[in-house]
């Protein structure tokens, strides 16, 4: 997953936001959903699994599961320039994250997750799966697809 993901959205720090890992992900979520949806290609070739606490990108977990709940800290980018990591995506593109940012950003962690557990796409990959039961079902773009176009 391209790491100019998590920069677009840790340069909230300036804004004042702290996002934890648990938020990131959800974040990176809908960054997904609303690319797929609206320009009909995915934007990193990982898949999405559907995990206890909602979607979950694994390459992501496990790069940020170091900071536990704690928000994951501006160093985090290391030297990179925010500014001109994001300067790298396509308008159209940049267009959607600022969307996301715009609708997501004020909402809590557990808001997120609780939103992602109402959708169809998370629950369908969960079906038969007990609430707290580890899993690493895919959620496929054809159910993202589905389901945010007659909710968009």
């Amino acid at each position: 997953m391209s790491p100019n993901f998590l920069t677009y959205f840790i340069r909230s720090t300036e804004d004042g936001e702290l996002i934890s890992p648990l938020k990131m992900q959800k974040l990176i979520y809908y960054a997904y959903v609303w690319n797929l949806v609206k320009h009909k290609k995915r934007v990193f070739d990982e898949n999405i699994e559907a995990w206890a606490n909602g979607p979950v990108v694994p390459s992501l977990y496990q790069e940020l599961k170091k900071y536990g709940s704690s928000p994951i800290p501006q160093e985090y980018i290391k030297n990179d320039n925010p500014k001109k990591l994001i300067e790298k995506f396509p308008k159209d593109i940049l267009k959607t994250l600022d969307e996301v940012y715009e609708k997501y950003m004020q909402r809590t962690a557990f808001e997120l997750v609780m939103m992602t557990h109402d959708e169809k796409p998370w629950v369908k990959a969960r079906e038969g799966l007990e609430a707290t039961k580890n899993s690493n079902n895919k959620i496929s773009d054809e159910s993202i697809i589905s389901f945010y176009n007659v909710s968009a």
